[in-house]
């Protein structure tokens, strides 16, 4: 009888530490975010924004990059980049 009632405390308790660790944000979700906030916000602004820290260094880089392209415009419809947006060198040097 006391097994069981361990069993269930201790199925309760796992069953409640990982709701409570499931209850920020994912991954994915931290990634849509932060693409977000870097496309909003002025081009001249630097640094990592707190929506950003989760992210790996090499995943927000990356994501950095993107949304400077889709700033400039350079992006089709899909959000994919489209080189006949960028503006032609007009130089003949």
């Amino acid at each position: 009888m006391h097994k069981r009632r361990a069993l269930a405390a201790l199925t309760l308790l796992l069953a409640a530490s990982s709701t409570a660790c499931s209850s920020g944000p994912t991954y994915d979700e931290s990634v849509k975010e932060c693409h977000k906030v870097l496309v909003s916000r002025p081009a001249d602004e630097t640094g990592k924004p707190k929506e950003c820290e989760p992210l790996k260094e090499e995943d927000f880089t990356a994501l950095a990059g993107s949304a400077a392209i889709e700033r400039l415009g350079w992006t089709d419809k899909n959000g994919n980049f489209d080189e006949s947006k960028m503006p032609q060198d007009t130089d003949d040097d």
